[in-house]
């Protein structure tokens, strides 16, 4: 590098002042706060890893699982079974092996039982100030499972009166939100059967939970009877005329009108529960309904007349019974069915979906069964929109010529499958996996097998968008056997039910904040744009997820892509702070056949989405892998991966995100994420979403059965992390079980580069060079920088000192070099931090080279240069304004008002161009807009008002992932700064 003439020190001033200028921290992710003294910090003193499931005053491990912690870490709510010394606020303490919720304070080791010990409680959450708790109810299987309110969420409120005085006798207050006002028609909680667990706001005033449409309610008993005949229970959810009157024959045109009395009482309970019944009305109009009457019990009675007049020109009738009253509670939705005498024309269904559709569909074997009231038939139980199956039965002890009827034919009808799925069949016990196609005489024998494709979800009828109960209901086809040659009828053949049930997910927001939880109407959230509609419809959810603002619910949608009905995608829906729907988003990116997506996190403002993706059906050596994503579906990195970027060989899975979505955690049976002794069976890792740094383990969960469905709770930083443990991690942890823990998650710190080069000078000057230097933190955990050191002559300017750097995220400085003395420079620059909670003390650094040579000739000394020995450094350490060489940068300069800056859009694209907006900048100041580390470099003016707005052009060639646009003034001090995220360009 050539010195000596006056435009080269011209040109290595200016590069030495655009450099200067990036001495401000690039951060690339905005809420980096001033590291606080110990002794106002409200957080506890975490060291290392605490046993937290105990009683108040124990130390015995009493087992536990699901923690959940508020945002600064101190509250943490867990369930148990043993019956723990706590605090009784709400319930008083019992025995018994009841799952429990206790909430503890890490602080004060106060314990206190959150819900009744008579029932089983679980999948915890709690607000971020520890206030508010919600979980799952379920009553105890004496009380009986079909009741109405058997299984729901409770939420409490800790502190009533709002004074900050939780778990106070007379000051909390539990409400069940099965039994509030205002349910969501036909929508029952309590038949939630997995993954139930509720989701709770960072403020504690929304609350999503797993929900049921069903076209029958688990409150009512439904009964019918023929003439003077013994009321006997519907099954099947379905009403055979037939059975009912014993004309297994079927009906001719001349016959007498046949009623039926169909019946309704509480399964629990007195008081009518349904509203007037209504009939379908199909174009038959072979059913009448008449007037509901009912006692004083709530036992109620509607008569129903069959007119077989209508048997002219059909051999199967159908028609539907709804029954609605005020609440669901009162719901029921059977299939009426009534066979006229002769065959069951086909009944022009379009052709069956082709075989290879078929072939991989799941494969559920059926058993015929008998009732008074529904007759022969096979009950398929519920079944879940957008998840075809199919259904096979063993055609021995039939006998006749088959042909059959159906409500609906995508509902329900039958199908002949391909020889792939007739192997299926044998695999799975068909003694005979010959398929039994219409027209087809049966003798008796074990003469093959019929098949039903069952797939509610693709029904031409639809259903409204402003009526999501609609999208419950119960379906039937019918089997017809009638005499052939050679083969008299098995009766008149049998019916198939469906009853197709809407996996959803409700919410609940508090209509009285600060007063006690009052909850307000129950709204379903999974909700698309509708094709065709008006506006959003209700598709199936489960699964669900909420960001801590409240306004974003992340939840697995089936059935979205009728071309892949089997494929799962996780959509993530936008609400308004008042739970109105601004629209919805499939964020898993397009469905495909061979893969499915489920299990979603969601970071506290809803930007930063986890979720599984994984093959379907599975696959031999292809594992499911946890993913991150944007609110657009943009960006997805793969995050179960080691340190080389492989993904992981084995399943990962049950993800969750810190709220402020920079970790990661997920379980893992892979062998390849850590080291050349890897552990054996499931574990739980953690890693930073925005580095490059390897995962870091936890511990096992033990069995899979054990694991929670979220791997880790988190603080609101990261930098706590509670889990469930089978391995005894506490001395006093002697009980074989699984255990509640929280460890302080540790940073990990990383110079980069590892070395820099200054290259070789000839002549000394007082001008020289500068270059960029990234501490960077590659997580899981927060650490804060302490000092930052360069030997002479080297000098570091920078504002990272005093600094937290969250997991993933950088701070950068400048090292500046001024060749002074000829010679050879060796230095170090040594970077100390410590994690941000149990202070452990982590150094790194960078090696420092610079070499400067003797002009060949005179002139290489600018005048007023200074000499120096050889080898020394500078002995005026402020000439360039810098800190004297060797020391530390200090804190940085309080700088005067409260400059704040914003881009848009918050999501760039290279190529493109980033609208900066700023305000609270000092009015006429020149202010430098710097693009992350090495520019571009945008100047602006300061208007009289103290704002600023600039564009700056987004290279093409740059990187995707986390970007920065740092403001500097003209003495190179920071301003502010702003994050956001580079994207790939839309293809």
């Amino acid at each position: 590098m050539k010195h000596g003439r006056k435009r080269d020190r011209r040109g290595m001033r200016l590069l030495i002042l655009v450099t200067a200028l990036v001495v401000a921290v690039s951060g690339y992710a905005a809420g980096m706060t001033l590291l606080g003294s110990s002794a106002e910090d409200p957080r506890p003193a975490a060291t290392g890893t605490e046993l937290v499931s105990t009683g108040e005053g124990q130390d015995d491990a009493a087992g536990g699982r699901a923690p959940h912690l508020s945002a600064d870490g101190r509250h943490l709510v867990f369930q148990s079974r043993s019956d723990l010394p706590a605090a009784t606020p709400l319930h008083p303490r019992s025995d018994g092996d009841r799952w429990r919720v206790y909430g503890r304070d890490r602080t004060t080791g106060a314990v206190t039982l959150l819900s009744d010990p008579k029932t089983d409680a679980s999948d915890p959450r709690i607000s971020a100030d520890g206030r508010v708790v919600t979980y799952h109810r379920v009553a105890p299987p004496s009380e009986g499972r079909a009741v109405a309110g058997s299984a729901g969420t409770v939420v409490v409120d800790r502190d009533v009166s709002g004074k900050g005085e939780l778990d106070r006798p007379g000051n909390a207050r539990a409400t069940d939100l099965t039994k509030a006002p205002g349910p969501a028609p036909a929508s029952f909680p309590e038949l939630c059967k997995r993954d139930c667990g509720p989701q709770l706001s960072h403020d504690g005033t929304t609350v999503v939970y797993p929900s049921v449409l069903s076209p029958v309610s688990p409150a009512l008993v439904m009964t019918a009877s023929a003439g003077s005949g013994i009321p006997a229970a519907v099954t099947g959810d379905l009403i055979d005329v037939n059975a009912l009157a014993a004309r297994g024959d079927g009906f001719a045109p001349d016959d007498e009108p046949v009623t039926v009395t169909v019946g309704t009482r509480p399964a629990a309970g007195k008081g009518d529960l349904t509203g007037e019944p209504r009939l379908q009305k199909r174009k038959s109009g072979a059913f009448r309904a008449g007037a509901k009457k009912c006692d004083a019990s709530g036992n109620c009675r509607t008569a129903v007349t069959f007119d077989p007049a209508r048997c002219t020109d059909r051999a199967v009738i159908w028609d539907r019974l709804d029954t609605r009253g005020t609440t669901s509670a009162g719901r029921s939705s059977v299939a009426l069915l009534a066979r006229c005498t002769g065959n069951a024309p086909a009944p022009g269904c379009p052709p069956e979906p082709k075989a290879e559709r078929m072939a991989d569909l799941p494969l559920r074997r059926g058993e015929l069964r008998s009732s008074p009231v529904s007759g022969r038939y096979l009950d398929v139980g519920p079944v879940t929109p957008g998840r075809p199956l199919l259904v096979m039965v063993s055609a021995r002890g039939l006998t006749g010529r088959v042909s059959y009827g159906t409500q609906d034919c995508a509902a329900v009808r039958p199908v002949e499958p391909d020889a792939k799925l007739r192997e299926r069949a044998r695999e799975a016990g068909a003694a005979n996996p010959e398929p039994v196609g219409v027209g087809s005489v049966l003798d008796g024998s074990d003469a093959g097998t019929l098949y039903f494709l069952v797939d509610p979800a693709t029904r031409p009828d639809g259903h409204a968008s402003a009526d999501p109960a609609s999208a419950a209901r119960t379906y039937a086809a019918r089997v017809v056997l009638t005499a052939a040659s050679g083969a008299e009828a098995s009766g008149d053949g049998f019916s198939v039910t469906v009853r197709a049930v809407r996996q959803v997910v409700e919410m609940r927001k508090d209509v009285k904040p600060d007063g006690g939880f009052v909850p307000g109407p129950a709204t379903l959230v999974s909700v698309v744009e509708g094709e065709g509609a008006s506006g959003p419809r209700t598709v199936d959810g489960v699964r669900p997820a909420l960001s801590g603002d409240g306004r974003t619910v992340a939840f697995t949608a089936y059935g979205l892509d009728q071309a892949v009905p089997g494929a799962g995608a996780v959509v993530a829906a936008r609400f308004t702070a008042d739970g109105r729907h601004l629209g919805s988003r499939t964020v898993s990116g397009k469905a495909a056949v061979g893969t499915t997506a489920d299990s979603p996190a969601v970071s506290s403002n809803g930007r930063t989405i986890a979720f599984v993706r994984r093959p379907e059906p599975p696959v031999p050596g292809e594992a499911a892998q946890v993913v991150v994503t944007d609110e657009q579906g943009e960006g997805t990195r793969t995050m179960s991966t080691s340190g080389s970027g492989a993904p992981a060989d084995a399943d990962s899975t049950r993800p969750a995100l810190s709220p402020d979505g920079r970790v990661v955690a997920f379980a893992s049976s892979a062998t390849n994420l850590e080291g050349d002794t890897p552990p054996v069976g499931l574990q739980l890792y953690i890693r930073a979403v925005g580095s490059q740094g390897g995962v870091v383990r936890l511990a096992s969960p033990g069995a899979a059965g054990d694991a929670d469905p979220a791997a880790v709770a988190f603080d609101a930083g990261g930098g706590v992390a509670a889990f469930t443990t089978a391995e005894p991690l506490a001395d006093h942890d002697a009980n074989e079980q699984p255990d509640v823990y929280t460890r302080a998650v540790a940073g990990r710190l990383t110079v980069e580069p590892a070395a820099l080069d200054f290259g070789t000078f000839t002549g000394k000057s007082t001008t020289g060079t500068a270059m960029p230097l990234r501490i960077v933190n590659t997580g899981p955990g927060p650490i804060t920088v302490y000092s930052v050191t360069s030997g002479a002559p080297f000098v570091h300017r920078g504002r990272c000192v005093g600094r937290t750097i969250p997991a993933g995220e950088v701070c950068t400085g400048v090292v500046s070099f001024v060749p002074r003395v000829p010679g050879r420079y060796l230095g170090t620059l040594e970077v100390k931090a410590r994690t941000a909670l149990d202070g452990t003390l982590l150094t790194n650094g960078s090696d420092l080279t610079a070499v400067v040579e003797e002009p060949s000739g005179g002139g290489g000394e600018s005048k007023g240069d200074s000499g120096g020995r050889d080898g020394e450094g500078d002995s005026d350490g402020a000439t360039d304004g810098g800190p004297s060489p060797g020391q530390s940068d200090g804190p940085p300069p309080k700088q005067p008002g409260t400059a704040v800056m914003s881009v848009s859009p918050t999501v760039a694209r290279p190529g493109r161009v980033l609208r900066i907006q700023g305000s609270g900048f000092t009015p006429g100041d020149r202010v430098t807009l710097t693009w992350g580390v090495t520019g571009p470099v945008q100047q602006a003016v300061v208007t009289t008002e103290g704002t600023l707005t600039a564009y700056v052009p987004v290279a093409r060639q740059e990187n995707t992932g986390p970007g920065s646009v740092t403001a500097s003034n003209e003495r190179g001090e920071l301003l502010a700064y702003t994050g956001f995220l580079v994207g790939p360009l839309p293809r």
